[in-house]
């Protein structure tokens, strides 16, 4: 027997960086949601709820809980996802793992930075820009490992081009993002800021969400659900139609949506909301082409299932929404509410809602109760099986879009919107601490091995 206690016979094992890298951007994830994402989001919340007004709570707070929440919650695990699943679904290592590694610090920094830059009296515009130049090299270093990890590995595969539309979009929202704070933090005067904001809020976050989350996500599952869930594999013509459509509809609405409210031309927006029908038979149809809701088979059904289905009921309810957005604001909003403006907050945030924890944050909640044990060796259909966090979500949910809504017509629905967020929360709760006991479990287990493996 050796110095180290092991036999001769015997080599020690340990995991590299790249077999445990979703490790720490999961738990940066975890972290955010329950710090300055959904938390503060729902203190924000409930004291709108409190004051029966939506601009009782600072808009700076307000943008940077959206950056957190989108940047940290979603960027994270996207991130943490990809590096670890990519190369393992093509049979090759991740290209050098210790640069991948380093987009996660600076990620958070920039987050960080960004969070005090809004939160400053004036909010400041050279910290803002400090902060984004390092979310920059953040995305970039992202993109680049990505790139270089399939490009090495030479295996061509259909869910490449929406990984490279997902990269292309992170990257355009975060080279954008010192634009966004200028205009939207220093506009200069009251009327300047409104005209920005109606003219830019929506199709920013449209490259936000739609961009990188919802393309990245409907990719992924390409690949994903088939082989995990045993699903029918999307024709080609479909998934061919999804790339091309998706991010034309997200390319063509925010150069429509610009054109028309900065010329005040009603045509080019009604060219735009054309494209949110797209988007309808993008979420209404995707399901059926995996079969989603056929039963699955016995050994592939298990507790991530049901938020992955979850998920895509509320993306047809979400992108439902959108379309109908129009006929709500003209035909029920102004007459009913004596407006002469026709955009309805509440009902515009509703359908941000539902899109954003019904599909985007059901989605990642459902996918990662599945990998997170099964990469630690946790067998997941003895897991938890987190009932409590779907029904809270869920109903958190449904509660916080009906509310809000309801919120136009009547002030009593105040209240019940604003104890929604917590209602989340304690879902959220739930699933992370699940989820951080499957991680804990896995390092158990592979110390154990590395104890010392009898050499083949």
């Amino acid at each position: 027997m050796n110095r180290s206690g092991l036999t001769p016979n015997t080599t020690e094992y340990s995991p590299s960086l790249a077999d445990t890298i979703y490790r720490p951007f999961f738990v940066a994830g975890i972290t955010t949601v329950l710090t300055l994402g959904c938390v503060w989001g729902a203190i924000n919340l409930f004291t709108i709820g409190r004051k029966a007004n939506f601009s009782a709570v600072n808009y700076s707070w307000v943008l940077a809980h959206a950056h957190a929440m989108v940047f940290g919650f979603v960027g994270f695990f996207i991130m943490g996802f990809a590096y670890q699943a990519v190369p393992a679904f093509k049979h090759t290592a991740l290209w050098r793992p210790r640069l991948a590694f380093s987009s996660l610090p600076l990620m958070i920094g920039g987050i960080l930075l960004q969070t005090v830059a809004h939160l400053l009296s004036p909010p400041s515009l050279p910290l803002e820009v400090f902060a984004s130049i390092v979310q920059v090299v953040a995305v970039i270093i992202f993109a680049s490992v990505m790139l270089q990890t399939i490009r090495e590995a030479r295996k061509p595969e259909v869910y490449d081009r929406f990984l490279y539309a997902g990269l292309g979009w992170f990257l355009i929202a975060a080279i954008a993002n010192p634009i966004i704070f200028k205009l939207f933090e220093l506009p200069g005067t009251r009327a300047q800021l409104l005209f920005n904001l109606a003219t830019f809020n929506i199709p920013y976050r449209d490259v936000q969400l739609l961009g990188l989350a919802v393309v990245m996500i409907l990719g992924m599952s390409v690949r994903l659900l088939p082989q995990a869930y045993g699903f029918r594999e999307p024709s080609k013509q479909w998934v061919s139609f999804l790339f091309w459509s998706l991010n034309g509809t997200i390319l063509g609405g925010a150069v429509l949506f610009i054109a028309g409210m900065a010329s005040g031309n009603h045509w080019l927006l009604a060219a735009q909301w054309l494209t949110s029908i797209v988007l309808l038979v993008i979420a209404i149809v995707t399901p059926f082409q995996y079969r989603l809701f056929a039963r699955a088979p016995e050994n592939a059904s298990d507790r991530g299932l049901k938020f992955i289905r979850a998920a895509h009921v509320w993306f047809i309810v979400a992108t439902a929404m959108l379309v109908f957005t129009p006929i709500y604001n003209f035909g029920i909003y102004m007459p009913l509410t004596g407006s002469h403006v026709p955009f309805s907050h509440a009902f515009f945030g509703a359908y941000r809602h539902a899109l954003t924890v019904g599909f985007i944050m059901m989605m990642i909640v459902g996918v990662s109760s599945k990998v997170v044990p099964a990469l630690s060796g946790v067998e997941v259909r003895r897991a938890n099986s987190l009932w409590p966090t779907f029904v809270l979500l869920n109903l958190g949910n449904a509660t916080r879009v009906s509310f809000q809504i309801a919120t136009d017509f009547s002030a009593n629905s105040y209240p019940v919107m604003g104890v929604s967020g917590f209602i989340e929360v304690v879902g959220l709760t739930l699933w992370a601490y699940e989820l951080v006991a499957n991680m804990r479990a896995g390092r158990k287990l592979k110390k154990e091995l590395s104890v010392s493996i009898l050499p083949a």
